[in-house]
């Protein structure tokens, strides 16, 4: 095996353990955080790719409800993982104070 083949290999394997220990700390982050639905549906919904409608019918909810819920839940992992938004600062060209 060639030495760049190798460092592909090597870098493929690292990534493959970052994506996995990544995976596993979001886990674990989202049980410590959030309610046992909105864990429930944020999984459905990010992690395996169900529709927001198709989560609705499985659990007897609207289509609003299910809405809501994923957004407090993404909320709530944004609080708890430290991810905050800084509002942008207003530009010159397209603000004008009235």
């Amino acid at each position: 095996m060639s030495s760049q083949s190798r460092g592909a290999a090597d870098r493929e394997k690292n990534s493959a353990v970052t994506d996995m220990e990544l995976r596993r700390r979001l886990l674990s982050c989202m049980a410590e955080t959030l309610t046992s639905r909105q864990y429930q549906v944020f999984v459905l919904h990010f992690l395996e790719g169900m529709p927001q409608k198709e989560i609705a019918a499985e659990f007897g909810l609207s289509r609003s409800a299910v809405s809501k819920t994923v957004n407090a839940a993404k909320y709530k992992l944004r609080l708890a993982l430290g991810y905050t938004f800084e509002s942008p600062e207003p530009e010159a060209e397209w603000y004008e104070d009235s």
